[in-house]
């Protein structure tokens, strides 16, 4: 059986939709972000049920979920949530059904987190679609509940107000017989019992980013005989990415596509770089945030979406070849962290003095957020913005100033600093992404988590972010050791 599910997993990655059915062990387990990601999803669920206060909700999956939905249609409902449809091999569940202008039909209404129409939501829509009316329950229009990006919170939530209704119906419609063809390509997809099979792999649409090649790789020991019936620019992006070893592939299909085996180099422009450092003035501050974000908004006076910082580092050297010291703020109960953040940035963070940062728009951005709803610290912030400085800059590729093969073409902190300073890694550490540190902010600061568990929890996140800032002090300094400039 097909469930919608699958088929939107289809739609991502036909080998993700392969994996899922026949080999889930090789898929990787959920995170902490993911988990945040789909708590989220069941609130808005939630919130949009609200909209449609007399429906009735269905209980169960597949067959019983549809025998369920049969016995509450037979009632004449104004709406049903969560009813489910099986039409032959295909299964659907629809968030809320409800019942249309037209005697007889019922509308789709589909819940979902993103604040615009996505393209990938027409095939959601569609496949419902054809599900429900092949299981004999006829469908009117296809509307799409997402929320709106410009609601702001004032109180308690209003439902009317977080959501935006868009009808996609006519839009969909034109999908459909795209979407039957794609339906009986994942079908084949599920019954495919080779492994590996040349089919996924060049079926797959992003194979230059796609995590489940690399998975899907690992079924068999030698991928490599296969190689030549795989689609050239697949076949490119998987000796790229080194998930193929180059020395396994004939030279001359190697040539044919163009791939030049990787050579080490190390680039730097001196001159250029030194310009970039002739910027710093002291003290130096290596600063970060972390930032909280889902999509009900969840203090007055912020959006849906909205980045908001809760906890920062901050990594002071106040004079050349002066020792580090360390400031930081983690905000320790669920409530709105910014006014306590900023009293505490303003002790902290000197009047002069340059603000080190990696990916300046983003901590540019949240300052001109807060600067915003908190006049009272608009000097500060505007402060900090006009004396900030982006390591990354250096590190970009198309800057051409300080460039090594290790680094594949990418500057993200996690990237460049294994290379350049090996000694400091994130490996130790129980937290390691910003997805994680995020998701764990409101564990850490709910009153029901236990007294060991939250303070673990605020070890972890303290140590994180204080990585991300000793980092970038680290880097700076093998950089300049690099270049013999003596400040």
């Amino acid at each position: 059986m097909l469930t919608k599910t699958d088929f939107m997993n289809y739609l991502e990655c036909p080998m993700y939709l392969w994996l899922s059915k026949n080999r889930p062990e090789l898929l990787p387990e959920d995170d902490a972000e993911k988990e945040r990601i789909l708590a989220a999803g069941r609130e808005v669920d939630e919130f949009a049920k609200k909209l449609f206060p007399k429906a009735i909700e269905i209980k169960g999956y597949n067959e019983i979920g549809f025998e369920q939905t049969q016995k509450a249609l037979a009632q004449n409902p104004k709406a049903l949530f969560q009813p489910t449809a099986v039409a032959g091999e295909l299964a659907a569940r629809a968030d809320i059904l409800v019942a249309g202008q037209t005697p007889g039909t019922f509308d789709i209404n589909e819940v979902k987190m993103a604040t615009k129409v996505k393209k990938e939501y027409l095939y959601d829509l569609g496949f419902q679609k054809i599900c429900f009316e092949g299981a004999g329950i006829q469908i009117g229009r296809l509307k799409l509940v997402h929320i709106n990006g410009n609601y702001v919170r004032h109180g308690e939530i209003n439902p009317s107000q977080l959501f935006d209704i868009e009808d996609i119906t006519e839009d969909v419609n034109e999908k459909l017989p795209q979407i039957q063809d794609e339906i009986q390509r994942a079908l084949k997809i599920i019954n495919l019992k080779e492994e590996p099979s040349v089919t996924l792999i060049n079926s797959c649409a992003n194979p230059k980013y796609c995590d489940y090649i690399e998975h899907y790789s690992k079924i068999s020991e030698d991928i490599f005989p296969l190689a030549e019936n795989i689609q050239m620019p697949h076949l490119l992006h998987l000796l790229e990415r080194e998930i193929l070893d180059h020395k396994k592939v004939p030279a001359t299909l190697l040539g044919k596509i163009g791939f030049e085996p990787p050579v080490e180099f190390t680039n730097i422009n001196t001159e250029g770089i030194k310009r970039e450092l002739a910027k710093l003035q002291y003290p130096l501050y290596f600063f970060d945030y972390e930032t909280y974000n889902c999509a009900i908004p969840p203090f007055d006076g912020t959006t849906p979406y909205q980045q908001i910082p809760f906890q920062y580092s901050l990594h002071i050297q106040d004079a050349p070849g002066a020792q580090l010291r360390h400031a930081d703020f983690l905000a320790q109960t669920f409530e709105n962290p910014i006014p306590g953040l900023l009293e505490h940035l303003q002790k902290d963070m000197g009047s002069k003095g340059s603000v080190i940062v990696w990916f300046a728009p983003f901590e540019t951005g949240r300052n001109k957020e807060m600067a915003l709803g908190n006049p009272e610290f608009a000097q500060l912030l505007n402060s900090i913005n006009e004396r900030m400085f982006d390591l990354m800059v250096i590190f970009k590729f198309k800057n051409q100033l300080y460039t090594k093969s290790e680094f594949k073409k990418l500057a993200s902190l996690k990237v460049i600093l294994p290379v350049l300073c090996p000694e400091l890694s994130y490996k130790d550490l129980a937290i390691q992404e910003g997805g994680t540190a995020s998701a764990s902010w409101p564990i850490m600061t709910n009153p029901q988590t236990p007294p060991s568990e939250r303070e673990r929890l605020k070890h972890d996140m303290v140590e994180y972010c204080k990585r991300d800032t000793l980092a970038m002090a680290a880097i700076l300094e093998r950089v300049r050791a690099d270049l013999d400039i003596v400040v």
